[in-house]
């Protein structure tokens, strides 16, 4: 890939352009099913979706949005659920008959404007009437012949498509004529008339002989301008059998098009709408409009999912990654295609690309939904939880709406953000006391004393910030024996305030109470704990305060069982 061109008007656009990802996966978000039934969230399309969901109306006049339209179209009758009436539930292979109608049905619009296009510029009656068949206008075409008073044409012309009996019998005919020459009589137009009555869509062959009788070869669809669209539907109409199925029509064009008999080729639209790309593509002429490939995909079953559905086929950008998602979300969890090798591997490449440009261009909780797809349940909590650390700041506190959507809507487990919270207010903020509350509310209780013990409850003691050691110390109330270090933390702090409310209001002193103090506090400091400055100096004030209630109580003769 070519560095991207230093355009400013390309640049803008491209912002533009992928700016828009966010607000195009609406749909797709009210469509989709998180569960937390395990212990990682994972979402997914519910079976009872349909492609035709997908689609947001957006600008008409853009190229790439009608053009994205038209492919969820596409794949709405290709892959999903056909509901058989009941009259027809006896009727054999009812559902792809009804299938190829609505493809049929389809493809008739997607060819319209060309085909309207080629009737206004036909030079003679029956051109017309083969553009008017290249978008199975076939009254239109039969008015055209009718003009130009060719009656038994038209009359043939009415019946095309309905009875494989007479494209047999045209065939023989073409044969018959051929074979006295009389062909060379026929006017080209003509002629492919008669080729498609008889089922030949591709190419009309030529015949040697004496110059008067010698018969040009030409290719149907380039002889009379037809695109590919128009192209594949000549051999959807009058190319293969009434009985056939939209899979042959799809083999009988991708075989003539591997065989050069077929050039007009698949390009994707902006190739061949001629519309700049937002990159310097060297092998632009190498993308496949995406409708083929859906076309490819609904037919053969090695046909590569991530070639064909990769961005440069469809996007002005190859950075923009949403429409390939989207697609191939849908269509697995349609069961209707899968990747050749490493299914879950090439799913996920797609998925973690997709979250990534999600997130460079400032949708970072949309870059969660996308990464509650990915297939494994590590690669999916190890993802969303760096993800989450990486946007702790902007994530706020628990009425806030993106905390409510990470933890309702998303079905995020709390711990995982309060753990990020943590960490951003250890490496950012500089704030351990935040760091401490956090980690407390996210249930990792013997990392949150570890922070306590070392930084905060030394600097409460030498503030002589008892509330705040107090608060925090309460946060622990429960999990004491979950704590491996509790005693020569957590447990020595609370007994220091215990200490000094007792003296506050003149209770009696708790021997045991003292005898854990004069325990644990040499061990705080023992040189093996790599004790810091400030535990050092709040240690010492509480020694201090312990040695003078030691001897308090030597002078009242209580300090010998503690001695």
């Amino acid at each position: 890939m070519s560095d991207l061109p230093n355009s400013p008007t390309r640049f803008v656009a491209q912002l533009i352009d992928l700016q828009a990802s966010a607000d195009l996966l609406q749909k797709h978000k009210e469509m989709t099913i998180i569960s937390d039934s395990g212990d990682v969230p994972f979402a997914t399309l519910g079976q009872n979706f349909s492609f035709a969901n997908f689609f947001d109306e957006a600008n008409p006049r853009d190229p790439a949005a009608a053009h994205e339209k038209l492919v969820w179209q596409l794949a709405c009758v290709l892959f999903d659920r056909i509901a058989v009436p009941e009259e027809l539930q006896g009727v054999p292979e009812a559902s792809e008959r009804l299938r190829k109608d609505n493809l049929s049905t389809f493809w008739q619009k997607l060819v319209n404007d060309a085909c309207s296009k080629q009737i206004a510029m036909g030079r003679s009656s029956e051109e017309k009437a083969i553009a008017a068949l290249s978008g199975h206008r076939i009254s239109d075409a039969c008015g055209h012949l009718l003009d130009s008073r060719d009656f038994h044409l038209a009359t043939l012309v009415a019946l095309i498509g309905t009875r494989d009996s007479m494209r047999k019998d045209m065939r023989e005919q073409l044969n018959e004529w051929q074979s006295s020459q009389m062909l060379s009589e026929f006017s080209q137009p003509i002629r492919t008339i008669y080729e498609l009555l008889a089922g030949n869509v591709c190419v009309c062959d030529g015949s040697k002989g004496q110059l008067e009788d010698r018969i040009e070869s030409f290719i149907i669809s380039k002889r009379f301008g037809l695109d590919w669209r128009q192209a594949f539907g000549l051999r959807l109409w009058y190319g293969i059998m009434s009985g056939e199925s939209i899979e042959h029509a799809v083999e009988n064009f991708a075989q003539d098009l591997a065989q050069d008999k077929e050039t007009s080729r698949p390009f994707a639209w902006y190739v061949e709408q001629k519309v700049p790309t937002l990159w310097d593509d060297r092998e632009l002429e190498d993308r496949e409009d995406l409708l083929w490939g859906l076309l490819k995909l609904y037919t053969f079953d090695d046909a590569d999912i991530e070639d064909i559905l990769r961005p440069e086929n469809s996007q002005l950008s190859p950075l923009d990654i949403r429409l390939s998602w989207q697609l191939s979300q849908a269509l697995t969890a349609k069961s209707a295609v899968r990747y050749r090798e490493d299914n879950e591997d090439k799913s996920d490449r797609t998925t973690l690309s997709f979250a990534a440009q999600l997130t460079n261009e400032g949708s970072w909780l949309d870059g969660i939904f996308v990464l509650l797809h990915l297939t494994s349940d590590d690669a999916r909590a190890k993802s969303i939880q760096n993800h989450l650390a990486q946007h702790a700041g902007r994530i706020g506190s628990e009425d806030t709406q993106s905390f409510t959507m990470l933890t309702q809507t998303f079905k995020i487990p709390a711990s995982w953000i309060w753990e990020a919270k943590a960490l951003y207010m250890r490496s950012v903020e500089k704030n351990p006391r935040g760091e401490v509350e956090c980690l407390i509310k996210a249930g990792s209780f013997n990392e949150a004393h570890r922070t306590f013990a070392k930084e905060v409850a030394p600097k409460t003691v030498v503030e002589l910030d008892y509330d705040t050691l107090r608060t925090l110390l309460g946060g622990f109330q429960g999990k004491e024996n979950t704590i491996s270090e509790w005693h020569l933390g957590g447990e020595i702090y609370q007994d220091f305030l215990e200490l000094l409310e007792s003296e506050k209001r003149g209770w009696p002193v708790d021997h045991a109470l003292l005898e854990r103090l004069l325990a644990g506090l040499p061990a705080v400091v023992e040189e093996s704990r790599h004790p810091g400055f400030m535990e050092m100096v709040a240690i010492e004030t509480i020694s201090g305060v312990v040695a003078k209630t030691v001897v308090a109580l030597g002078k009242k003769g209580e300090v010998s069982s503690l001695l």
